[in-house]
């Protein structure tokens, strides 16, 4: 793998939006695109509306995927990177805060207050790397475990 720990980094912190995939309590997947997150180190922090879909399918069950992609990517170097973890919601008002500062470091302009919405953050376990930029088919796939 090419990527090092500090590009894989700078690659999460520079994207835009990440795609949130959750299941339903049926077990279906679920996935949205989201521009109300950050990140601090390899643990992603992210807002939701309280009357949201999303609240219910975490709390029945809190595996979560998110996918970092940049946009207008060529073949040839095409780049992600997919975290893996657990959703925790933050209930007390030292974690909203905590996340909500890092939501807000992202993305300024986001609306964020505690009778709107709720924050979680994303433990990760596990995370993937793909990687074309690489010549040898085996190493375009990297999955470090956390």
């Amino acid at each position: 793998m090419s990527a090092s720990e500090e590009k894989i980094k700078e690659y999460l912190k520079a994207n835009q939006r990440i795609v949130l995939a959750t299941v339903d309590k049926e077990g279906s997947p679920d996935v949205r695109i989201l521009g109300g997150y950050g990140v601090s180190g390899y643990t992603i922090y992210f807002s939701t509306s309280k009357s949201s879909n999303k609240n219910t399918q975490i709390d029945s069950n809190n595996n979560i995927a998110a996918l970092f992609q940049h946009d207008n990517q060529f073949i040839s170097k095409y780049f992600n990177v997919t975290i893996y973890g657990d959703a925790q919601l933050l209930d007390s008002n030292t974690e909203f805060e905590k996340g909500r500062e890092v939501i807000l470091n992202k993305n300024p302009n986001i609306k964020i207050t505690e009778d709107t919405h709720n924050i979680y953050k994303i433990v990760p376990k596990k995370l993937k790397v793909l990687d074309f930029g690489e010549s040898d088919i085996q190493d375009r796939i990297t999955v470090i475990q956390l």
